[in-house]
């Protein structure tokens, strides 16, 4: 089943899901991926998720019927999480922060300052050595990730101006995840955070309950930010995560030679996903402008105070747990290397 896109002129927009079945098809399984997120025609990761649909109902010879729910159409990302977890959705794409509660380990993936860029990032993220790593993480819960990969640098929106670290003094923000790596750094500059669903952002900002929020370039465009808070600026050394959850149940029910396909059409889709890393950040961002919204930016001294203290606060929560640290390393390691 298939999924349209819609690219307006002034904005990207998020489709909306209309699923017809074809005459005469009939799969054998049916792959359902919930996103948070909208789909676009700009997006990397919606790339990545269009061209995985493609390959692996090619792939599988139609016997797998890969289906696509943007923008939280099968709920809330706990309960896609849990539905993944339960073996009723078999694939979710959330915020690494939101699968600290199957499996801890998730959270090294949100220690800010890894990666330079979002090809530094892929390259990190798909070494073998850490693709061995990220195997492990979910195991007990039924779950592995089919994919880590990122979705474009982290951006705070929110409707004051912010462009140096004393602009976040005394601001609830929802920071995408209750974790000390995502929490513990942005407390050290006077936030507040405030864990919310992607869903609840928006009337969160609209109400009052939140002055800002962290969030991505797609997100902030899909939604259309701009009408409630127009401001956005980076933040220095983080990139939006997301983690693409498969249901073991379901790869052991579609039989090794099926699984195989579904693995093999995960790692051909990063060539869509990187293709679009260039393009992608900045047509969102001029969409962004074209709504309304204004791209606010740290000056060089700010932008390496933030990232420094950031940093040195995420390596001091690091050293407090053992199995974190180890994680740390391999990946710190893999990000040195490439």
């Amino acid at each position: 089943m298939k999924l349209g896109l819609a690219f307006a002129a002034s904005a990207l927009v998020a489709s909306t899901a209309a699923f017809v079945p074809v005459a005469g098809f009939a799969a054998d399984y049916v792959m359902k991926i919930s996103s948070p997120a909208p789909l676009t025609e700009v997006d990397p990761l919606s790339a990545w998720m269009t061209a995985f649909e493609a390959g692996v109902e090619e792939a599988s010879g139609g016997r797998i019927d890969v289906q696509l729910y943007p923008s939280s159409q099968l709920g809330p990302i706990p309960a896609t999480v849990e539905g993944v977890v339960m073996g009723t959705i078999e694939m979710a794409m959330p915020a690494i922060g939101f699968l600290t509660g199957i499996d801890p380990r998730f959270q090294v993936l949100d220690a800010v300052g890894l990666f330079d860029d979002e090809h530094h990032a892929l390259k990190t993220l798909t070494d073998p050595k850490v693709r061995t790593l990220l195997s492990e993480f979910g195991a007990d819960a039924g779950v592995e990730p089919l994919f880590v990969l990122t979705s474009g640098q982290a951006n705070i929106v929110s409707r004051k101006k912010i462009a140096t670290p004393a602009d976040l003094q005394g601001l609830k923000m929802r920071t995408g995840g209750a974790t000390s790596l995502v929490n513990e750094p942005l407390e050290a500059f006077g936030v507040s955070p405030v864990a919310l669903p992607l869903g609840d952002v928006l009337p969160g900002i609209q109400t009052g309950t939140i002055d800002a929020a962290t969030i991505n370039m797609p997100v902030s465009v899909g939604f259309k930010f701009a009408d409630v808070a127009s401001e956005s600026v980076y933040v220095p050394g983080k990139f939006g995560i997301i983690g693409g959850i498969v249901s073991k149940q379901f790869l052991a029910t579609v039989g090794p030679e099926l699984e195989a396909v579904i693995r093999e059409q995960a790692v051909k889709a990063n060539d869509a996903y990187e293709a679009k890393l260039d393009s992608g950040p900045k047509a969102l961002e001029g969409a962004w402008v074209k709504m309304g919204g204004t791209l606010n930016e740290m000056s060089a001294a700010d932008t390496e105070s933030f990232r420094g203290g950031m940093v040195k606060v995420v390596e001091e929560v690091v050293a407090k747990d053992a199995q974190m640290q180890a994680d740390y390393d391999v990946l710190k390691a893999a990000a040195g290397e490439h």
